[in-house]
């Protein structure tokens, strides 16, 4: 999420400056007073509130208004001019109580339960904001979650209640309001946040997230022709794998073509802008989707990214008849690394079928996973342990069909010996280990001798397929 320095010194200014106000501080009642100036501009000055979000010029408008009209309410009263315009700015225009919140880089998911229960999430730990520390009224829940949707060119009314939009690149918000959401509740969201900072290999093994052997097949696999399916859960970390295996592939892919063609619903992922060990920029074409009117979808983009020679495409979440369109693509030479919602490495193919469905073609579910198995040989399952830890708890080769059943085996599995409980009964630690449980096909071996993978390196993962 960008944030210009304009705004950034605003935000400090308002918290260091002026702390929240109640009926005995200063003679005045804050919250009134921010009601009563709000009213009086929304019903003046609309065009001026409207503009403030992200322009500077009407934002310096709106900040004379509101001391104008503070003045005022406050008339003969001796106040902190500068703070108070500033808190009563950032309740108005910016974002509230939730500013912090998002722009904390510790901070992954922001959901407003309604107006008066907020979670922020932490890699390992909820905080609660509730009472008096959520919002304070309805309007104002409803005014901030609003202005977020508005960031990414939605709108959030009766009309349309229920919504999917962006906050700057990276942070998606989900939002609903009345009719979708009971009137005593105001409104409910999440806000998912990417990460700024670039994942490594060293924290993803610190983190016990995975083996060393289990990132260096999948990088293998990448750099050398195999797609891969990424499968889990909502939080599972599926876009930060991605975003893992994306820069492996730009530092570790010298071919002369390895241009990737990446496809969003908003900006997310988190690429290395320059390969140094080639001495070259990356490579990469950043597209989003686009909604209605004129929509732009991610099966559209798919298409399109044929006519640009990509070496590499990523879908980079498939939720519908995009999965048809990117097996079609995966099959005519084109490596493909997606990533969508199952629940294990096996029944991601049963996933990925049935998206392909909905593209109305009027295969049947049998040839539909051929495609399936062809399009992504490999397949990884990450999810998120009740101790909150992410584990790669799968990878799987699928080899093919067999009456209709798919063929494969487990190529690496996170095996949990116990799970640590404290005193009440609350999982603290999930103990297990990342353990190798087969080896890869003769025909995957031969596909990644053929693409130019290193036999060394083949060989140092599954020695027994050495004399194969």
């Amino acid at each position: 999420m960008t944030i210009t320095a304009y705004e950034f010194l605003s935000i400090l200014q308002a918290a260091e400056a002026f702390p929240e106000q109640g009926p005995e501080s200063n003679g005045f009642n804050y919250q009134k007073l921010l009601e009563k100036v709000r009213s009086v501009i929304a019903e003046k000055h609309s065009t001026e509130l409207s503009s403030a979000l992200g322009n500077i010029d009407a934002a310096k408008t709106l900040k004379t208004l509101i001391l104008k009209y503070c003045v005022e309410a406050l008339a003969g009263q001796e106040f902190d001019q500068a703070g108070l315009v500033e808190k009563i700015y950032q309740d108005m225009a910016g974002l509230g109580i939730l500013t912090e919140y998002l722009y904390d880089q510790d901070v992954e998911e922001v959901n407003v339960n309604g107006y008066s229960v907020i979670e922020i999430n932490y890699p390992d730990h909820i905080k609660y904001l509730y009472d008096t520390e959520a919002f304070p009224t309805p309007t104002a829940a409803l005014d901030i979650v609003k202005r977020m949707v508005r960031m990414g060119g939605m709108l959030l009314d009766a009309q349309t209640p229920r919504v999917d939009s962006f906050i700057g690149n990276g942070t998606r918000i989900s939002a609903m309001i009345p009719p979708a959401v009971p009137h005593d509740r105001s409104v409910i969201a999440s806000i998912r946040k990417q990460s700024q900072s670039t994942i490594t290999r060293e924290q993803l093994l610190s983190s016990g997230s995975a083996s060393s052997d289990m990132l260096d097949f999948l990088t293998l696999c990448l750099c050398n022709g195999i797609s891969i399916g990424l499968a889990g859960g909502t939080g599972s970390g599926k876009t930060t794998d991605e975003a893992f295996l994306l820069n492996e592939y730009i530092r570790g892919n010298d071919d002369y073509n390895n241009r990737v063609f990446v496809i969003e619903d908003s900006r997310e992922l988190n690429l290395t802008d320059y390969d140094a060990e080639n001495d070259r920029p990356a490579r990469v074409l950043y597209t989003v989707t686009k909604d209605p009117p004129n929509p732009i979808t991610m099966l559209d983009l798919i298409v399109s990214s044929l006519r640009f020679h990509p070496a590499l495409i990523v879908p980079a979440e498939v939720r519908d008849a995009a999965a048809y369109q990117a097996a079609v693509a995966g099959q005519t030479g084109h490596t493909i690394l997606t990533a969508f919602h199952a629940d294990n490495a096996h029944d991601a193919y049963r996933r990925l079928v049935s998206m392909c469905h909905l593209a109305q073609t009027g295969l049947s579910d049998e040839l539909l996973l051929e495609m399936c198995v062809s399009a992504w040989p490999v397949m990884v399952y990450k999810k998120q342990l009740k101790d909150n830890s992410r584990k790669y708890m799968e990878i799987f080769e699928a080899t093919g069909i067999e009456n209709g059943r798919l063929k494969g085996q487990m190529l690496y599995q996170f095996v949990i010996s116990r799970t640590e409980r404290d005193e009440r009964g609350r999982v603290v630690k999930v103990h297990g280990s990342h353990q190798k449980a087969g080896a890869i096909s003769p025909e995957l071996l031969g596909r990644l001798r053929d693409n130019g993978a290193s036999e060394a390196a083949l060989y140092r993962l599954f020695p027994e397929v050495k004399d194969k």
